[in-house]
């Protein structure tokens, strides 16, 4: 197989064969030696798994996983497990990586000797680009990037980051019968139960491309028993660590701004919907306690948000 790889860029191929190799040739234009590039045909439609055929063709550092669909977290469970690097960098397949990005994340986790380093992002809507920096940089423990990642300000996903590959224990993906929102946070909360050393930069190591109608909440991935499942798996990892009780306002803090975002209709019958309105507030930021309060009116609240998301975007901010 020739020398180990620095770097394994992993790429689970979900979006058509049309819009594919934007993301592909972002990362093979990448000047960094030592690359090796694993795309993960997740039942992908349109050819594109031909197409990441024609690319292992013609590049022999480029490999190709082939598999039924099985969702995103499995789909990058698969690219690890074929790849070979010392570190791992996940990129998803409609998003691109600007010129110097690897070289950048690389040169972080070696300086400051990380498990995990994150750059930030460049938000494209309709050919407009807005950088989206982190609130929080420096070099954190484990235990701190947990309370970080419980904070609705937190923008660390799996992409835009580099990691060592032998932090990816099987115990961090969710269930393989369960396909969870939100699963790239769910999976770095399980993450920091291995990590030590996270440093948090603002270099832009990432181009995100961002769909407006994607945010539908009408999704099937947006039902609210899969956001009370989700939480409750968390708190059973935060309990099963022994640090539940020093996250669990944090957690209550998130559980209502999901609830209050991302449930695309919300059943006030549900035991999950009545334990969250029964969270005390005190100490918690103003935004989530108006939430909270406006959890109690959900044709309210819905009105709210469409109209917040629609002033947000016309600005170009994050949710």
């Amino acid at each position: 197989m020739g020398k180990q790889p620095a770097i394994s860029v992993i790429i689970p191929v979900y979006n058509t064969a049309s819009t594919l190799p934007r993301c592909i040739d972002s990362v093979l234009a990448q000047s960094f030696d030592g690359l090796e590039v694993v795309l993960v045909d997740d039942g992908s439609p349109d050819g594109a798994g031909e197409l990441c055929d024609g690319y292992a063709a013609r590049h022999d550092f480029v490999t190709v996983v082939h598999q039924a669909n099985a969702g995103l977290a499995e789909a990058r469970r698969a690219g690890l497990r074929a790849a070979r690097g010392e570190y791992v960098v996940h990129v998803d397949s409609d998003d691109t990586l600007p010129s110097g990005a690897l070289a950048t994340l690389y040169r972080h986790i070696i300086a400051d000797q990380l498990d995990l380093a994150y750059g930030c992002y460049s938000r494209v809507v309709d050919g407009n680009q807005r950088t989206i920096g982190h609130e929080m940089t420096g070099v954190f423990t484990g235990e701190e990037f947990l309370q970080h990642l419980l904070d609705p300000r937190c923008i660390c996903a799996l992409w835009g980051s580099i990691s060592r590959r032998e932090l990816w224990h099987d115990d961090i993906f969710p269930p393989t019968d369960l396909r969870l929102p939100s699963e790239d946070t769910f999976m770095l909360i399980r993450l920091t139960a291995h990590v030590q050393r996270v440093g948090i930069f603002n270099d832009v190591v990432y181009n995100y491309f961002f769909n407006p109608s994607s945010l539908s909440i009408s999704g099937p991935l947006h039902r609210q028993e899969l956001w009370r499942e989700y939480f409750s798996l968390i708190r059973d990892n935060l309990r099963g660590r022994d640090v539940l009780e020093q996250h669990e306002a944090a957690l209550r803090g998130m559980e209502i701004d999901r609830l209050a975002f991302l449930c695309g209709t919300i059943d006030p019958a549900d035991p999950w919907y009545r334990q969250v309105l029964s969270y005390p507030t005190a100490g918690l930021r103003t935004k989530t306690r108006v939430l909270h309060l406006l959890l109690r009116w959900p044709r309210l609240l819905r009105w709210c948000v469409a109209t917040n998301r629609r002033l947000r975007y016309s600005m170009g901010k994050r949710p």
